[in-house]
């Protein structure tokens, strides 16, 4: 017999793989860059933040194998391997390293480590994904993070400080719920 604690994480990590194929939808196409703009790392962030780290970064390995298996939860409905080794997957497979620092930091009652941890999460997912696109794309690492790193960090820094205060109160509402 399944316990309740255990029924409640199973729970817990199907929605979070249903919040990130949602917002994975979330689509602006940029003219002058390979990738677009989505809510992925809002998504992330949120995640990371409400789940333990353990929890979120198994979150993110079970979208990115359900992504690969060929179900449609990657940006623009698409799933696929080649979507992982093509051009953006290095910011997807960040996600699993990024859930898990943020989950981290989010156990601390230091607000300070928290916003510390996001914004460190997000840097780390740019170098891995820029490090593909420079591979993928035969591209310089500099000029991966001029097209696929300073489009983005704009929308991604203020969106962290929104999932950040999101998340919060999302974490309080549970703490009550349970």
């Amino acid at each position: 017999m399944m316990s309740k604690c255990c029924i409640k994480k199973q729970t817990s990590v199907s929605l979070c793989i249903a919040l990130m194929s949602i917002f994975s939808q979330i689509i602006i196409p940029l003219p002058f860059c390979v990738i677009p703009i989505t809510l992925q790392t809002f998504a992330v962030i949120l995640i990371g933040i409400i789940l333990e780290e353990r929890l979120a970064s198994i979150v993110m390995s079970l979208y990115i194998l359900l992504g690969c298996m060929g179900i449609p939860v990657f940006s623009g409905f698409s799933g696929g391997l080649h979507r992982i080794v093509g051009p953006t997957g290095g910011f997807i497979i960040g996600f699993i390293i990024m859930t898990f620092i943020i989950g981290r930091a989010s156990r601390s009652s230091n607000k300070v480590i928290l916003w510390i941890g996001v914004y460190l999460g997000l840097i780390i997912d740019y170098i891995v994904g820029a490090f593909q696109l420079s591979l993928v794309t035969h591209i310089s690492f500099r000029e991966a993070i001029v097209l696929g790193v300073y489009p983005f960090v704009a929308k991604d820094f203020i969106l962290a400080a929104v999932a950040i205060r999101l998340a919060s109160q999302i974490k309080v509402v549970l703490r009550k719920a349970i």
